[in-house]
């Protein structure tokens, strides 16, 4: 069976090309991207899962708490493997999806949509897992979207990356032991420990009850990614 999890490509280069995408991600919030160990760790490790053909896990799982880098991260992987696909170093067949975890349990209601989402042969990304109903009714009847698509890839070993801001317990609530632990056999986790970088910018963005002492407290405890001076 084709491993789809893996492009090849230099493990050293494809860490540049996502620190650039990651940059431009931040830039579209119109706040300047500010090197920092943590953030260079979590694409550090994205890129060496993507190279490492001996690694034969085949999903990502981004996660942390709220406003840490997770979707910023996701969105440089699709740029990243756009560029790629354009400059001819990866086929074309080589993408990634993105579709919000809500949204996903609504087209199980469409069944060509379902199907091409669930089969999707490339990387597919579900981003804020753990924000969706984890059972819908229908006529009466208990679905369970997120676990179908967990179950449906696993058998046919297709590539995923999702962010959530649940920890183990939270997950094994939500989805269940049976799907957590197949969760476990073909994820990688990139965890992210970043602080809030919507808390620091709605702190400089409202002086009148800004804390000094709390921004360079923040500043300390954690290398962040971002920064509001312009």
């Amino acid at each position: 069976m084709t491993d789809r999890s893996k492009i090849g490509v230099d493990e050293e280069g494809l860490t540049a090309l996502l620190e650039m995408a990651y940059r431009r991600q931040v830039a579209h919030r119109r706040v300047t991207y500010v090197p920092n160990n943590l953030t260079s760790g979590v694409i550090s490790k994205l890129a060496h899962f993507l190279t490492d053909s001996n690694d034969n896990r085949f999903m990502i799982v981004l996660d942390g708490s709220t406003a840490t880098g997770k979707t910023t991260l996701m969105e440089a992987m699709r740029q990243t493997l756009w560029w790629l696909v354009e400059n001819r170093l990866l086929s074309e067949d080589v993408n990634l999806k993105i579709c919000d975890a809500t949204k996903l349990c609504t087209l199980i209601d469409s069944t060509r949509e379902w199907n091409e989402l669930v089969t999707w042969p490339s990387y597919l990304g579900i981003e804020d897992l753990g924000c969706e109903p984890a059972e819908i009714l229908r006529w009466g009847n208990p679905l369970y979207p997120l676990r179908n698509v967990f179950t449906e890839r696993y058998k046919l070993r297709l590539p995923m990356v999702v962010s959530t801001n649940l920890d183990s317990d939270q997950l094994r609530e939500h989805l269940g032991l049976r799907i957590v632990s197949r969760m476990n056999e073909m994820a990688y986790y990139i965890h992210f420990e970043n602080v809030d970088f919507r808390k620091l910018a709605w702190y400089s963005h409202h002086p009148e009850v800004k804390s000094e002492e709390l921004i360079v407290k923040s500043e300390k405890d954690y290398d962040t990614g971002y920064s509001n001076k312009h």
